[in-house]
């Protein structure tokens, strides 16, 4: 009989839960605490994380915010900067064309009014705000409140290089979205990727004809779109409606209170948003007006203008800050400002000093004669005499005798020629008796004749052209001109190729290099020893020497390298510690030979204009070094040496990259033909040194209409070393034994197998190997392995030649010489 159990019912009895009252109970503050790194520092109780909503707290808190404001304002003084910070610069982006950045820019002006008169734009309230009213009317400065200002700008248009330049100055950035549109479409996605690519800037979303969507349905809305943009921005950027005038105020208030994110890269140089401009004919000077941010900037300095090239600096003069607030109390405590206003002088900061002011001369022109031999020295004599060879002579013999007698390498070669000679008479002999007999047996046939003899015309030219290269035995007899039919012409004509390439044979080129990477197949017309005569093997890639300075290219003599990078880029930052023009500061530059462009372009421009203080030397070129990954909505295939448009920092050119991938604990990386997904290169490219960190954004052209890669410099290094390789395969025709095989089709003379006797073989199954001899004379050989061999398997060889990219183009507005 089982037993029996009580089950309750639907009456048992349920007890009601623990109500904690107005305070946290543990259990909450766990809850909340949960995620949280504890601190060094003592550990608390679990009652002292509970919030108290007091007066005392919230007194005590409003009293520590008054205190850091006013330190950073005697910070400020102590080091000498203005009282306001320069504006805010605002950027609205629409993320679809159905957006109307016009009318954001419209609501968030609405609460601003503008006075003719003055000149200013007046709030409703106590606030005070003015306009920009010089070359350019596209940039409006807002006094937000007495230290917090916005200067707005507005992205025209959803082209990629007009966007980049908005993000490279922008503090903080308004993405514009329909509500009607919520989904991003494929642009969209490429605007975050630009704009993260470059360091994310404190970043707003503003949600557009909200108010048209359904009430039932805008909390969902919102939802989604949020979840949306916290995806491609973590740190939850604020994502707010902006349909009405209250929407607005909530939208000024974030801006004005929002933290602001700080941009490495940018700020460890001085730039400027160029907010006027202007030329003086009898001087040749272009004067050019805006606020200096990130770094100090001197006189010594080099400043860069995008589009425009590089410039020296004359002078920099502190002038009149006009978008100051007038009525503000903080403008009466500012020392250059009372001076300004008083006087109405100008205050020159800094001035150029010849000596101390750098090139504007980028690269070397080399001396031709400095590949000349020079005239040996009396230690390398001596050397020569001490290495010299000691022949045997024939006892008596005087010197001018023995310089007759050759050593025994050279008879052998003699006689190893003799023999090939009269191999060769021998065997032209031979072929004239045969065709005299032909010609009296045969006089009928003369037809027949004919054709006999072309053919064997045709035969003995291409036994002429396979003889070419028959005397050559040592890599010293190889000269430029035998080279030159092989190696070089074979280069252009890969260039050529891949050029007339359609893009399906591109990607089977690409998809074959993935299945079997770097293997080549050795030609049957020319000499391996001829056609790879730059390669070499390697025992070990890792570990196996290879000299820097070993047939280094003329284009090396033309670039410039460091003693010592970071001692260089240390010394550099330094020098502007001192310098005069400080952060916020208001200035304007005169440049020495400026662009008369800028001024003219100013009026219509639909890009800002933006000049940067460049470090010393980073205007000269040398090798540079880029970590790369090419972007996922790129399908198209990348060569190497295949021209480009880079976006590196603050510049922006066109150039044709190596790629190489880095390969740790080692001081040679391997050449890459293509630039493959999912995987992160290595772009090397002659340009402009920069110190880093600076970002790069890859174009495939100057429209910037498809993003290629993304990445970050990462060295400046010209004796970084990029080799290429190329696996010579065989297959296995014989086993001998179990470690001896016969291997063919890797090599086709007897020469070439002797002549690459001594780099190490591997096949594909794991077993290590060498060339015992060659066998025959149409290219097999005997091989020893380490193991037993399959007949199925591969032998393959890797050899190793250093690559160099290509020089820059002489129309390039990188080259200038001084």
């Amino acid at each position: 009989m089982s037993e029996h159990r009580h089950r309750s019912g639907d009456l048992h009895q349920q007890n009601k839960g623990f109500k904690a009252g107005k305070h946290d109970s543990k259990g909450a503050i766990k809850r909340r605490a949960q995620g949280k790194i504890e601190t060094n520092g003592t550990r608390q109780s679990i009652k002292n994380l509970a919030i108290v909503n007091n007066k005392d707290a919230m007194r005590q808190k409003h009293q520590k915010l008054v205190k850091s404001k006013k330190n950073e304002l005697l910070e400020r003084k102590r080091l000498g900067l203005p009282d306001q910070v320069a504006p805010r610069v605002v950027t609205i982006i629409k993320l679809s064309e159905s957006c109307n950045t016009k009318k954001v820019k419209e609501m968030l002006l609405q609460k601003f009014k503008l006075n003719i008169n003055t000149g200013e734009m007046e709030m409703d309230s106590e606030e005070t705000s003015n306009t920009n009213n010089n070359n350019n009317n596209n940039y409006t400065t807002i006094s937000l409140t007495s230290k917090v200002r916005m200067m707005l700008l507005e992205c025209p248009t959803m082209a990629y290089d007009q966007i980049i330049e908005y993000c490279k100055l922008s503090d903080i950035i308004l993405f514009v979205i329909d509500a009607n549109q919520p989904k991003l479409n494929s642009e969209a996605e490429r605007i975050f990727t630009i704009v993260k690519a470059q360091s994310v800037p404190t970043v707003i979303e503003i949600i557009q004809n909200f108010d048209q969507t359904p009430i039932k349905k805008r909390n969902e809305l919102k939802k989604s779109i949020q979840s949306v943009f916290h995806f491609h921005f973590p740190d939850e950027p604020k994502v707010l409606p902006m349909d009405t005038n209250d929407e607005c105020s909530q939208v000024l208030r974030y801006i004005e209170n929002i933290h602001v994110n700080e941009i490495i890269w940018r700020k460890v140089r001085p730039y400027m948003l160029i907010e006027k401009s202007s030329y003086i004919a009898e001087t040749k000077v272009v004067t050019i007006d805006g606020f200096i941010r990130g770094n100090n900037l001197s006189a010594k300095q080099i400043i860069h203008i995008p589009d425009y090239g590089d410039f020296q600096i004359e002078k920099i003069e502190l002038i009149e800050d006009p978008h100051i607030r007038k009525k503000s109390y903080y403008t009466n405590n500012n020392n250059n400002g009372g001076e300004m206003d008083q006087d109405k002088k100008i205050n020159i900061l800094d001035k150029f000093d010849q000596k101390d002011r750098d090139t504007l001369q980028t690269w070397n022109v080399p001396d031709p004669m400095d590949n000349e031999q020079a005239l040996p020295t009396a230690e390398e004599m001596k050397e020569i005499e001490a290495n010299k060879k000691k022949k045997l002579v024939p006892k008596g013999t005087s010197g001018y005798q023995s310089s007759w007698y050759l050593d025994n390498e050279s008879d052998e070669e003699e006689e190893n020629f003799e023999n090939e000679d009269l191999d060769m008479n021998q065997d032209e002999m031979g072929e004239d008796n045969q065709e005299e007999g032909a010609e009296d047996e045969q006089d009928e046939m003369g037809e027949e004749e004919e054709q006999e003899e072309e053919e064997e015309q045709e035969e003995l030219e291409e036994v002429k052209e396979s003889n070419k290269w028959k005397g050559i035995k040592h890599k010293s007899q190889i000269t430029e001109e035998l080279l030159k039919d092989s190696d070089d012409e074979d280069e252009e004509n890969k260039e050529d190729q891949s050029e007339s390439e359609d893009e399906e044979e591109r990607k089977q080129l690409q998809q074959d290099e993935i299945l079997y990477p770097d293997e080549v197949d050795t030609p049957g017309n020319v000499p391996s020893r001829i056609r790879f005569s730059k390669f070499r093997g390697l025992k070990s890639f890792r570990s196996s020497p290879w000299d820097v300075k070993e047939n280094l290219p003329i284009d090396y003599a033309k670039i410039f390298q460091f003693h010592s990078f970071n001692q260089s880029m240390r010394a550099s930052i330094a020098i502007l510690e001192n310098a005069p023009a400080k952060p916020d500061m208001y200035v304007r530059i005169h440049l020495v030979n400026g662009p008369k462009e800028l001024v003219e372009r100013s009026n219509t421009t639909v890009k800002p204009d933006v000049a940067v203080g460049l470090y010393r030397y980073e205007n000269k070129i040398s090798l540079l070094h880029f970590s790369v990954e090419k972007h996922k909505s790129y399908e198209e295939t990348i060569r190497s040496k295949e021209e480009v448009y880079f976006h590196f920092g603050w510049r922006k050119f066109s150039t044709s990259p190596i790629y190489s991938i880095s390969s740790p604990n080692c001081d040679k990386q391997k050449f890459e033909k293509f630039l493959l997904p999912a995987r992160n290169t290595m772009a090397t490219i002659y340009g402009p040194i920069t110190y880093p960190p600076a970002p790069l954004l890859i174009f495939n052209g100057k429209d910037c209409n498809e993003l290629v890669a993304t990445g970050y410099l990462s060295s400046v290094n010209p004796d970084r070393i990029i080799c290429k390789r190329i696996i010579l395969t065989g297959v296995i025709a014989k086993s001998i034994s179990k470690k001896f095989v016969t291997v063919k089709d890797m090599f086709y003379y007897p020469e070439d197998i002797n002549w690459f006797k001594k780099v190490e073989l591997y096949t594909k199954m794991g077993r290590v190997g060498h060339i015992k001899e060659p066998l025959g004379t149409h290219g097999r050989m005997k091989c020893q392995f380490d193991g037993t061999m399959n007949q199925q398997d591969t032998v393959c060889m890797n050899l190793y030649k250093r690559v160099y990219p290509k020089w820059i183009k002489d129309d390039s507005p990188l080259l200038k010489l001084e």
